[in-house]
């Protein structure tokens, strides 16, 4: 019998529960479609942003064995070969920067690791793999153990990007959910000055010119300001 699934974000759970779900899978047709290695997509809180990443992520990774399972009946897997053919094909790297907010910057950047950890944790295998190097297994350590410094972290999306791009020779795709969490909660406390300069650097490293990735797609609230935080700080 089909319920609701109040609260549920997880799109694996919510259709192995048979819960109702309004399908919006062409969403991901849509993203395929898209031309931009960018995608930014912005709604109001409680809109279903994290539900559809999730969609994203059971769709495209290449981990997900019993994806197909997850599609079938959904609009998506009626459509051509074009789109049906990325099913479980990429290699997906998703962080959540909902959490990654605090009372002050340093508290933050140990907000931001906790959330780099759990990302790299979902990827633990790349340690046992003679295709990562030694000295990049040593930095994979770091940041399971919160050891790194700034920098490191910084450069982190971007050196996994490049460690799944090696270990499964395919483009990696990238979702950051609630990407703007962090800068608005940093301008309520009075440390935005500080987290626009590194988020500046941090972006601007995962984004830019990053030939590891096929795609990126971000949700949150704001939209980007004039003066992007996408850019690296000259």
């Amino acid at each position: 019998m089909q319920g609701i699934g109040i609260g549920e974000s997880d799109f694996k759970m919510l259709r192995r529960n048979d819960n109702y779900f309004i399908d919006k899978s062409l969403f991901i047709k849509d993203i395929i479609d898209n031309k931009s290695k960018v995608a930014l997509i912005t709604r109001p809180r409680r809109f279903g942003k994290t539900l559809n990443m999730s969609m994203l992520q059971y769709y495209f990774d290449c981990k997900c064995k019993d994806s197909k399972e997850l599609f079938e009946g959904l609009k998506i897997m009626e459509q051509e070969e074009k789109y049906t053919s990325k099913l479980g094909y990429y290699p997906v790297i998703y962080i959540t920067l909902k959490d990654v907010q605090d009372t002050d910057y340093e508290k933050m950047l140990l907000s931001l690791k906790t959330a780099i950890l759990d990302m790299y944790q979902e990827h633990m295998y790349l340690l046992d793999s003679e295709k990562i190097y030694s000295f990049e297994k040593e930095k994979i350590k770091e940041i399971l153990f919160a050891r790194e410094d700034e920098v490191a972290l910084k450069n982190a999306i971007k050196d996994l990007s490049k460690y799944l791009n090696r270990y499964y020779e395919k483009p990696v795709i990238l979702l950051v959910d609630e990407y703007d969490v962090p800068l608005q909660n940093a301008y309520v406390k009075g440390y935005y000055e500080k987290a626009v300069e590194f988020f500046k650097t941090f972006y601007g490293t995962t984004f830019k010119d990053n030939k590891y990735l096929e795609k990126t797609v971000l949700t949150g609230v704001s939209r980007v300001a004039k003066e992007s935080i996408f850019s690296r700080s000259k």
